[in-house]
């Protein structure tokens, strides 16, 4: 690489690490703000612990993006300070000083590829579990400053005298029950000298451990029950209204998890829906139609759309971690050249007349793919390309208008 190539690729190189850290600063400010809002549990120290755990799962949206607006600024400063055209006074193509920006973003897809498959992901499990794992601790903090704490979705009311060292002083549980009209009303009442909470995160539920409790029942009796003073225990559900707490979502599974999963779908789709058909069949050769299961013979069509399902939907991220991060390359190979068509204008024309045309087609091309992989319309691999398609075709467009620039 000679000095104009290392020049330009230096120029990118530092264009786009400003522009990246800015441009994930706000992601991450944005989203732990509204999971903060969301769980509304979050103490400054959870906070500071899920900040560096975010900041994986932002770079395949910040990166492309970044990279877009470093090339534009650049390319179209060089362009605009007639650099282009010393070098094509020199007898050499324009390709000269494009060509090591497009070595940068093959690097940079290339790592964003690797990291999509192990880190990120990961990075995704661990800040849901910062999130949760927490979730005692922060609970007790809510029943020692207010005294009372009711868990979001959950039907569980909570209230106390005090906490001491973890241990609820004179707690009253109470559970809330949907009347016919709408309104709430109280399904029974728990009070009790001590208790003490333990999550249990694997079957999502609060684990209460009660020392000197009684049980009253407001289902119309008004029943008391004395619980021993040894000890006893109930359990409350975590709330799972919009996902689960403990369970790992698609998007946290590595590309080896995703691969041993869609293993397990496949071997599924081969033989249990055959299976139960030919041991059907068997049954009708036999003349044993009555010994037929037709619940079973049910359950496994059921079950082989459900497989089904579960198959694109891994499939289809798979593909998508991919066509993310080389989508970073064709952000470059669109970006270079119109950064030197708008030479004679402002940095910021450039960046937004590449950058619309990518809101307009190249995110809602990728929506599309991911609804049409996850749905079975079309094959993953076909349906989260076309986003990537139609930007090479925009770039296969542009380029001979700038080699004969």
């Amino acid at each position: 690489m000679g000095i104009l190539q290392r020049y330009v690729w230096g120029e990118v190189f530092r264009a786009f690490a400003m522009a990246l850290i800015t441009m994930t600063g706000i992601f991450v400010l944005f989203m732990v703000a509204a999971e903060a809002m969301n769980s509304r549990m979050l103490s400054p120290r959870d906070v500071l612990n899920l900040i560096p755990y975010i900041i994986p799962s932002t770079l395949p949206y910040t990166t492309p993006v970044s990279l877009l607006f470093a090339v534009t600024v650049v390319y179209g400063r060089i362009a605009g300070d007639n650099e282009i055209i010393a070098v094509k006074t020199a007898g050499l193509s324009v390709m000269t000083v494009i060509w090591p920006t497009l070595l940068l973003g093959a690097l940079v897809s290339g790592v964003l590829w690797q990291m999509s498959r192990t880190w990120i992901p990961m990075s995704a499990h661990q800040a849901k579990l910062v999130l949760f794992r927490d979730l005692e601790d922060v609970v007790y903090k809510f029943l020692k400053r207010d005294k009372q704490f009711a868990m979001p979705g959950s039907p569980f009311f909570i209230k106390v005298l005090d906490v001491e060292d973890r241990v609820l002083i004179q707690p009253t549980f109470k559970q809330q029950k949907k009347l016919p009209d709408g309104s709430d009303a109280n399904a029974g009442t728990i009070q009790a000298k001590r208790a003490r909470l333990k999550f249990d995160l694997d079957r999502k539920v609060i684990v209460v451990y009660l020392e000197g409790a009684e049980v009253q029942n407001h289902s119309g009796d008004q029943e008391v029950t004395l619980l021993p003073d040894n000890g006893h225990t109930f359990e409350v559900p975590i709330p799972d209204k919009d996902r689960p707490l403990a369970a790992m979502s698609i998007q946290e599974h590595t590309n080896d998890e995703l691969n041993a999963e869609l293993v397990k779908f496949r071997e599924h789709l081969a033989t249990d829906r055959l299976r139960e058909a030919m041991g059907t069949g068997l049954l009708f050769a036999a003349g044993k139609i009555g010994d037929v299961k037709w619940e079973n013979v049910k359950e496994s069509f059921i079950n082989h759309g459900h497989w089904r399902k579960k198959c694109d939907e891994f499939e289809t991220e798979k593909q998508l971690r991919t066509s993310m991060a080389f989508g970073s390359l064709l952000f470059v190979v669109l970006g270079a050249p119109i950064g030197i068509r708008f030479a004679k204008r402002d940095f910021l024309s450039a960046f937004m007349t590449c950058f619309l045309p990518i809101i307009g087609l190249y995110y809602p091309l990728m929506l599309l793919g991911i609804n049409m992989g996850k749905e079975g319309t079309m094959a993953p691999y076909k349906a989260l390309w076309l986003s990537n398609l139609a930007l090479a075709l925009l770039a296969g467009w542009v380029y001979p208008r700038i080699i004969k620039y």
